[in-house]
């Protein structure tokens, strides 16, 4: 059984759209977040964490209430766990940012420096994203090309509102 649009990275089965929806949550919540130097290294992690549980649990309740409303039933114990399992692969999308926070926690860089490191290699994996979009549609050449330019540029906006929403300060003034 399958909830959505699928395609296959490896061995996974994986909604594209989902993992994008949860990248640029964690990024938002990257970039807003503000007092890194006062954190412990769990409290850290509990905030790279959190967001991706969240957005995990969303997608669940969603996947499942969107399911018992097409069905008009509701769901089977074997369909809720169906749901949570292809649901819980979007957990994975903390473990590149708890490796790169690991790495350079290890090399003595500053928490704050390293959420920067994460940032943009979330920004560079929304263009990485486009490619893989790309190449699966087909396109070569210049259409490929733009498609990964769109996902940075997506990845971009994300940077600008990080200069616009600086932790601590109002971002229109009066």
């Amino acid at each position: 059984m399958s909830i959505g649009p699928q395609t296959r990275v490896g061995r996974l089965k994986i909604r594209a759209d989902r993992l994008i929806y949860t990248i640029i949550t964690l990024l938002c919540v990257l970039i807003i977040y503000d007092g890194w130097e006062e954190l412990r290294f769990g409290s850290v992690v509990a905030v790279i964490v959190g967001p991706s549980v969240a957005v995990f649990l969303s997608h669940t309740f969603g996947a499942a209430l969107g399911m018992r409303v097409a069905q008009g039933r509701p769901l089977t114990r074997r369909e809720r766990w169906t749901v949570i399992a292809e649901e819980c692969r979007f957990l994975l999308v903390v473990i590149p940012p708890l490796v790169v926070l690991v790495v350079l926690t290890l090399a003595g860089v500053s928490y704050s420096r390293s959420i920067q490191v994460i940032v943009l290699i979330g920004v560079l994996s929304l263009g990485a994203w486009a490619g893989v979009a790309a190449r699966r549609a087909g396109l070569r050449g210049g259409p490929f090309v733009l498609s990964i330019a769109y996902g940075l540029f997506i990845g971009c906006i994300v940077l600008l509102l990080q200069a616009i929403l600086q932790p601590g300060q109002a971002p229109f003034r009066p």
